[in-house]
């Protein structure tokens, strides 16, 4: 016969489902609305930057500062937020900041610049050429897409009359680093001197060039433009620095920040659920939200032909989501704890008897006296938390191999189909990621974190080594499947384990470390690496380079896993043997479980708390 006492709880929670529902709804539309406006915006805004004027080199070395920023942020960000246990209103200011900032940037006028200035003369070798300053951009942009219709322009000016031609060139036309503006002393602004011969473009125009040919002055002078504007710059017009400043400051504070909010969401799905093994269920209308979104902004910008289309929709999405996080409740640490512990279905799936959850609440208490970042440094100590955060950094690494690399790789094998490409690669890559993440919970609950860590890792080489060896464009979107492993369970893996080995009260300030040291710290020295693998040697040994670390990685964390589930085993038989009660941690815990506790058979049933100290 069961006590009232022990009715109580059962129906406390029964009374509170309704309240968990509805906060579950709320939570759901949090995250639709927040990665709709990130789908509406974020993948064109390094196209939006080079279409008001700035060079590939320019966005390259901005995109490789945000993850650095990010490392140091996150974690501030998210301390903040712990500290006042306003999660709700450090997520709606950080993201209304966003708003300001991206609104701002687009309401910026365009770097102007002016047409790239050569001059027509004759040399004894080449005949007739064009000599003219521009950037390494300009020889293999506009070529490579000679078949979508792209073409290089060149109309200019004599005495005598003004023609206008069309030719071509390719990266052996370049010369030599140009220090010097071209007949002028002022230093170059574009960087490389092109010497392009013309003579097969001039028939009507031989006998001008030929009747000139001993003069060493120009033949004519002339201004070059692609039929794509925006792959042939030449120099600014003066005072646009400020303008280059702005957008860069504009560009990566408010990308900062939009990292921030993402990791101040998952604190907000762990603060306000009453189990940690539900977030993957929530987070999983976020992807839904951003592949509609996505497709939306492309469809209108198609019809509209403006790029204001994006941060309309942004800003829209943006606002809603604030709106609605108003409207969620955050639980306090006793109710979490209250809710965790009364769930039968919980506790039946961490399948720990009461004597050992107890000795995690007491282990809990303990360390609640400790408050602030110092309370994260015991964290350091333990084996399985510094393979975790390894772990995250090498993730984070491999993720700047995908992104933007590969996007740029398949623009280069195939650049008349590359948009239609990428676009069918994120559809799948999404496709896949809502699978995952429906399905993540049960996985890690089944798995553990061990095996799935090696899985990862294995779908990271596998990932890599396709886009290596495979080279006909549209087979590479079987790549895309391993988003499954590469996002969709490692997300809910980082997130899930962070919450779980949190200090009391610093959930949201690990949860923004965790989130630093990978697509921060982990990801900034990533594209460190990529950028020079990927410019000084062939771009698909880029590729080779992560499959085979990644490879190396899961080789070495199953030695690592191997040895302490060994070891593990011994200490639970010498345990058993000498009957004396000792805590073990088990390598192969659940993402949701703090580090397994193994009892020895002691008379009075209780676990040694030295644990907590450790």
């Amino acid at each position: 016969m069961e006590s009232p006492s022990m009715l109580a709880p059962t129906a406390s929670v029964v009374s509170s489902s309704p309240f968990i529902h509805r906060r579950n709804i709320l939570l759901k539309a949090h995250y639709f609305l927040f990665f709709s406006a990130f789908g509406a915006l974020y993948p064109v805004l390094s196209i939006t930057l080079r279409s008001r004027g700035l060079s590939n080199t320019e966005i390259s070395y901005i995109n490789i500062i945000i993850p650095f920023l990010v490392f140091f942020t996150n974690p501030l960000v998210g301390f903040i937020a712990d500290q006042s246990r306003r999660y709700l209103f450090t997520f709606n200011v950080v993201l209304g900041t966003v708003i300001i900032l991206y609104g701002s940037m687009f309401l910026l006028p365009e770097i102007k610049t002016e047409h790239i200035k050569a001059d027509m003369t004759y040399d004894r070798t080449s005949g007739g050429v064009l000599d003219f300053c521009a950037s390494q951009e300009v020889a293999t942009k506009c070529s490579s897409r000679s078949e979508c219709g792209c073409s290089y322009n060149a109309n200019c000016n004599t005495n005598a009359q003004s023609f206008a031609f069309d030719f071509k060139m390719n990266s052996t036309d370049t010369r030599q680093d140009f220090s010097e503006s071209i007949g002028t002393s002022e230093p170059a602004r574009c960087g490389i001197h092109y010497r392009v011969p013309i003579d097969a473009y001039l028939d009507k125009f031989k006998s001008n060039l030929t009747s000139v040919s001993g003069s060493a002055s120009p033949i004519a002078t002339c201004e070059i433009t692609c039929s794509i504007a925006h792959y042939c710059h030449g120099s600014r017009y003066p005072q646009q620095t400020h303008y280059l400043l702005l957008y860069s400051l504009l560009f990566i504070i408010g990308t900062n920040l939009l990292s921030n909010s993402i990791t101040l969401g998952a604190s907000i799905g762990f603060a306000s659920i009453p189990r940690a093994e539900l977030f993957g269920s929530q987070r999983v209308f976020g992807t839904i939200g951003f592949g509609i979104s996505a497709l939306t902004a492309s469809k209108l910008y198609e019809y509209f032909s403006t790029h204001f289309v994006y941060i309309i929709l942004f800003i829209v999405y943006a606002f809603l989501c604030i709106l609605i996080t108003c409207f969620i409740r955050i639980q306090s640490h006793k109710q979490k704890r209250a809710s965790g512990g009364h769930d039968t279905g919980a506790t039946e799936e961490i399948g720990l008897d009461s004597s050992l959850k107890n000795a995690n609440q007491d282990m809990k208490k303990k360390n609640s006296s400790k408050s602030g970042l110092p309370a994260l440094i015991p964290l350091l100590k333990r084996i399985d938390v510094i393979v975790f955060l390894s772990l995250t950094f090498i993730w984070g690494m491999s993720y700047a191999g995908l992104d933007p690399y590969v996007y740029l790789y398949i623009d280069e094998i195939a650049p008349c189909q590359s948009r239609s490409i990428v676009g069918y690669m994120s559809f799948i890559s999404a496709s896949s990621e809502i699978v995952a993440l429906f399905l993540a919970g049960k996985m890690l609950e089944l798995l553990g974190v061990n095996i799935n860590s090696i899985i990862i890792l294995l779908a990271f080489a596998i990932r890599f080594a396709g886009y290596y060896y495979i080279r006909r464009p549209y087979f590479l979107l079987f790549m895309e499947t391993m988003h499954y492993f590469n996002f969709g369970i490692l997300y809910i893996l980082i997130a899930q384990r962070a919450d779980a080995i949190a200090p009391p009260g610093l959930a949201g300030t690990l949860q923004g470390v965790v989130y630093g040291l990978s697509f921060g710290l982990g990801r900034g020295v990533g594209l460190i690496v990529s950028s020079f693998i990927y410019t000084r040697l062939q771009s698909r040994t880029l590729f080779l380079f992560f499959a085979l670390f990644n490879t190396a990685a899961a080789i070495i964390y199953s030695l690592i896993f191997f040895i302490l589930k060994k070891r593990s085993e011994k200490n639970v038989r010498s345990n058993h043997n000498t009957n004396v009660p000792k805590i073990v941690i088990d390598p192969d815990t659940s993402v949701h479980e703090d580090p397994l506790l193994v009892p020895g058979s002691s008379s009075t049933g209780k676990t040694d708390n030295k644990f907590a100290e450790q």
